[in-house]
């Protein structure tokens, strides 16, 4: 349950210490005296999942430092404007205070605070994630927590918190389906908008306008791109002011995020008569995504279902069709595992399994042989005993627009 009748979005006070109280028990496990969730808003403030997590606190570029005593209540350190969060009752943190990006000036007063000298640190995002392999813990944040604490122990503790996320609580799913929702409004103002004449711009436009007013936030993976039907392969990040013709194909990956958890979805768009070919291919794509998701039980590995992606474009396309990477990675407040990238990481991940309430986008990518035919449809899964769970509900496949 979301409050956000007169701020901003919190779930429940009781998922909240239900993911204090879990933290807690694996920094014990870990030998943690201390947890600090960095601020990282780069990304689309995926790489802030983590201190999202705990604190309720991010969205609109909303930079937020978590700090996690075991043995004392957690302190959150935002740029400004933290007395509007804490005026908020459904907010977690009791102590939310200004930062003004001095993380690890902050960091060392709280810890001053607690009379802190020589326990162990552990820091998330030390050591890299999947989007982030270099890390997100800055070194002069690092080097000023040793020369502060000469006596502590600093280590990465990445896994605290981001396997905790992977798998889903029954609450968190029911924000994702809120956010899918908010991707299907999404397409439907982008096939709305998308006519010859109107500008990549002007689409784009409609797309954010959609998503703010069905109650999506920003930053927003936005993928999409236009241009001759079957020369278009991948979107961009950046809209232009190419105009739209007739006969053009819009590409894209749309993300709507609903306290900080995002929904992506992948919906081409043909302007006016689509191609035959581009047709059928999105028709097998189609077909792939429902027999990939049907498969997507707990105990499948990751590695497994890509031999079910490439045996059904084998069976959809009669060895006309290939595919490529990625077939799915995770969903949920950022960076999240696990997730399957190329053949380098299937060789040494595959063998992960998936677990039930864990969140994917499923969007397989299906090349004919000749090179000229590419297309691609996707939509977030959640998985359940029975396979996945789409929780869009738009159309699946091609739209017409213009």
């Amino acid at each position: 349950m979301l409050s956000e009748r007169v701020g901003p979005p919190f779930l429940s006070r009781a998922e909240g210490d239900r993911r204090l109280r879990g933290v807690r028990e694996r920094m014990a496990e870990a030998g943690l005296d201390v947890l600090i969730l960095p601020a990282s808003a780069n990304r689309w403030e995926q790489s802030m999942a983590d201190s999202r997590y705990i604190s309720g606190i991010g969205g609109f570029g909303t930079e937020t430092l978590t700090i996690v005593p075991r043995a004392a209540d957690p302190t959150v350190y935002l740029f400004n404007r933290a007395g509007w969060w804490k005026s908020h009752e459904a907010n977690w943190i009791a102590d939310v205070r200004d930062g003004h990006n001095h993380w690890a000036a902050n960091i060392v007063e709280r810890l001053n605070e607690l009379s802190f000298t020589n326990g162990t640190i552990g820091l998330s995002g030390l050591a890299g994630q999947t989007r982030t392999p270099e890390g997100v813990i800055p070194v002069r944040t690092y080097e000023s927590l040793r020369a502060a604490f000469p006596a502590a122990k600093l280590v990465d503790a990445t896994e605290i918190i981001q396997t905790m996320r992977s798998i889903k609580s029954a609450e968190e799913i029911g924000v994702l389906e809120r956010a899918a929702a908010v991707t299907d409004r999404m397409v439907e103002a982008m096939v709305a908008a998308a006519a010859p004449g109107v500008t990549e711009r002007a689409v784009h436009a409609a797309i954010v306008h959609a998503m703010l007013l069905a109650g999506g936030e920003l930053p927003s993976l936005l993928i999409f791109a236009s241009g001759p039907g079957l020369s278009m392969g991948h979107g961009q990040f950046v809209p232009v002011d190419r105009v739209i013709h007739d006969g053009d194909l819009l590409v894209n990956e749309l993300e709507g995020r609903i306290a900080g958890y995002g929904a992506q979805t992948v919906a081409p768009v043909w302007i006016g008569r689509p191609d035959p070919k581009y047709r059928a291919a999105v028709d097998i794509a189609t077909a792939v995504f429902h027999e990939v998701s049907s498969q997507m039980r707990p105990g499948a590995t990751m590695g497994g279902l890509m031999d079910v992606y490439y045996k059904a474009i084998e069976r959809e396309g009669k060895g006309a069709f290939s595919g490529g990477f990625p077939l799915m990675h995770a969903r949920g407040l950022g960076d999240e595992v696990p997730a399957i990238l190329s053949v380098r990481v299937l060789e040494k991940n595959g063998a992960i399994e998936i677990a039930e309430n864990m969140a994917f986008v499923v969007k397989p990518r299906v090349r004919a042989a000749d090179g000229i035919v590419s297309a691609q449809v996707g939509d977030t899964v959640v998985v359940t005993p029975a396979g996945g769970r789409r929780l869009g509900r738009r159309t699946l496949g091609l739209h017409v627009a213009g």
